[in-house]
């Protein structure tokens, strides 16, 4: 009569957060990008940015409804996800190629002299920048939620506000440059690069 052996067990292995074998991209859940990114402050929870607190986050709702106003700037400059570039001044001159949204709008442009992202289509936005003009910067949602940084600092030097989408959620910044640059170099230091000629949706 042949030996007989135990069947081999069939439970799961025990997950002690060692890896078991070679996982399956397929089925490993992929984080979504916001929630690698570190903690800030949230839009409306802090008046004013500064250099040593340069950074405020919207929040989902606040970077999908309605449209961001930034009031103060001279220029803004905008990267949509398939990397086409664009600028305008708040005299509306502009250079490189605009962004149509399915409404008809630009995603970013001046309205009067507020440079305005329409937040309705905000995952065609990669990012923007807005160079200060003579007075402070102000930002402000839909839910009346606001934060100013000044525009030019005592140290010979002038605010860019940069803005950068991160999966669901928007993230301000203050950054500073020479104040004697002038648009094309500022473009330059932060890498936009004028994309001109293209027919856009």
């Amino acid at each position: 009569m042949a030996e007989q052996h135990p069947a081999p067990s069939r439970r799961p292995a025990r997950d002690d957060g060692l890896t078991l074998g070679r996982p399956d991209p397929a089925s490993a859940p992929t984080a979504p990008p916001e929630s690698l990114l570190y903690r800030a402050p949230e839009l409306g929870s802090v008046a004013q940015l500064s250099a040593r607190a340069a950074v405020v986050r919207l929040n989902p709702r606040q970077s999908a409804i309605g449209s961001l106003f930034v009031t103060g700037s001279r220029g803004a400059a905008w990267e949509d996800v398939s990397r086409v570039t664009g600028a305008q001044s708040v005299h509306r001159e502009q250079i490189g190629t605009a962004v149509q949204t399915a409404g008809g709008r630009p995603l970013v442009g001046y309205v009067n002299r507020d440079a305005v992202v329409v937040l309705r289509h905000v995952r065609l936005l990669r990012r923007a920048l807005f160079i200060a003009g003579q007075g402070p910067l102000t930002v402000q949602a839909f839910d009346g939620s606001a934060v100013a940084v000044a525009g030019s600092l005592g140290d010979g030097r002038r605010t860019v506000l940069t803005l950068l989408r991160i999966g669901s959620v928007l993230e301000l910044r203050a950054e500073s440059v020479p104040r004697e640059w002038d648009d094309g170099q500022i473009w330059r230091e932060f890498g936009f690069s004028m994309t001109i000629g293209l027919g856009r949706r």
